[in-house]
């Protein structure tokens, strides 16, 4: 196995894990909060900066994972689209709070413009798209209109992270409607929803997205589909699975046996694993690291292997609050520690994050995979917007359906009782 394609590979599903981590940026162009504001300047690739995000990203990606809970429901996470949508959030961050970010995404010894520059250089690298491989990135940044955002911080995210930056009304019934669809859109109608209502007190939301599809290198024939058992930890049902003979790279240690499947893309391919007897998947997760990944896949050989793989499509979605918690950035989300004083030119206090969301979508066919992910980093203030009255109507009370325009009721009542 190639040494270069081993770094960059990173897992998506406890059983299936999506080899692939270059992805390309493909954003709609940034809103009118942009202009004026003049761009950073990128820095050059560095390799061996570089490589030490890159190992960043993997431990990330191993932390996040054996966070995941040990029950019998499917999983799947994007370790790289919550990395993108913490480090958007990390150019607004200060103080302890950003200190625990950083050590959340395993960067402790690493600063914001280094994973800045990092991010440009990762979304710059290559851009596939064809018939038979798509991989792409995209970003954004929708703040409530009103809300004034750093233009610092604004300009970061839209220079390194080609982030889309909007202003919208969320007081609007269709705001989630408008911010759903850019990611309906950016996973190619994959994943419809990210937001489902917004919170008087949420300013902000930073956003990434991922898409994945391509063809396998070798299709599986349809006739070679029938179902067979599949044994659950409830119990056996039944499911379809593929089949075919062929040559691939089988890979193991101690812990378990898997198959390397590649896709038509030389540089991508599907890791397929069984844990060892005895062991669940969440356990051999445990087991793992980004070394212990790297060093599996070294032990690639090429064998004619008889395979029998599920037909399977999966959703997943889970709020990270408690897992991001665990691996160390509980005051970013307490209301009382958060620091995002660098979101705003006042620079005040008084926003933390109330939600990390994240969705997952894959689909494994005879053609080969489909995967899409969606992270929404979900910034509000500390208080809720200043109330100056209250009304409330726990008395007896007159209404009317007014005609605004003649100045008109067209109807006109009193409620005594809202129980009759």
């Amino acid at each position: 196995m190639r040494r270069q394609n081993l770094l960059k590979a990173a897992p998506l599903t406890a059983l299936f894990l999506v080899a692939v981590l270059f992805v390309t940026g493909c954003s709609s162009p940034s809103a009118d909060l942009m202009t004026g504001i003049d761009p950073d300047p990128i820095l050059e690739e560095d390799k061996d900066l570089d490589q030490a995000l890159l190992k960043s990203l993997n431990d990330f990606s191993w932390h996040l994972l054996q966070t995941l809970p040990e029950d019998s429901k499917n999983k799947m996470l994007s370790p790289v689209s919550v990395y993108m949508a913490l480090a958007m959030t990390l150019n607004g961050a200060e103080g302890e709070t950003r200190t625990d970010i950083l050590k959340a995404l395993s960067a402790s010894e690493l600063s914001p413009e280094m994973i800045n520059a990092f991010a440009g250089n990762y979304l710059r690298a290559i851009s596939p798209q064809g018939e038979a491989f798509t991989l792409s990135i995209a970003n954004s940044l929708w703040l409530r209109e009103g809300f004034e955002a750093d233009p610092v911080f604004l300009q970061r995210n839209a220079d390194h992270f080609k982030a889309a930056i909007r202003s919208l009304d969320f007081n609007a019934p269709d705001a989630p409607d408008v911010i759903n669809d850019w990611v309906k859109e950016a996973t190619r109608e994959t994943i419809d929803e990210i937001v489902k209502e917004i919170d008087p007190a949420v300013v902000m939301y930073l956003i990434n997205t991922i898409y994945f599809k391509a063809d396998w290198q070798t299709q599986f024939s349809p006739e070679n589909t029938y179902p067979q058992p599949f044994e659950t930890p409830e119990g056996s049902l039944e499911a379809d699975f593929m089949h075919k003979t062929l040559s691939l790279e089988l890979v193991q240690d101690d812990y378990g046996k898997g198959v390397l499947m590649p896709y038509a893309d030389a540089g991508t391919a599907l890791l397929a694993l069984l844990p060892g007897d005895g062991l669940t998947p969440e356990e051999w997760l445990r087991t793992m690291d980004t070394q212990g990944f790297r060093t599996l896949l070294e032990t690639g050989e090429s064998q004619s292997i008889d395979l029998a793989l599920p037909k399977f499509e999966t959703r997943y979605e889970d709020d990270l609050m408690n897992e991001l918690k665990t691996l160390g950035m509980a005051a970013a989300f307490d209301p009382a520690e958060a620091d995002f004083s660098l979101m705003q030119p006042s620079r005040a206090k008084d926003l933390f994050i109330s939600a990390v969301q994240h969705k997952t979508f894959i689909k494994v066919d005879e053609a080969g995979t489909e995967a899409s992910a969606a992270t929404s980093v979900e910034i509000s203030l500390t208080s809720a917007p200043l109330v100056t009255e209250a009304m409330v109507f726990d008395k007896p009370f007159v209404y009317a359906v007014v005609d605004t325009r003649t100045k008109t009721p067209l109807f006109i009542g009193v409620l005594n009782d809202p129980t009759r």
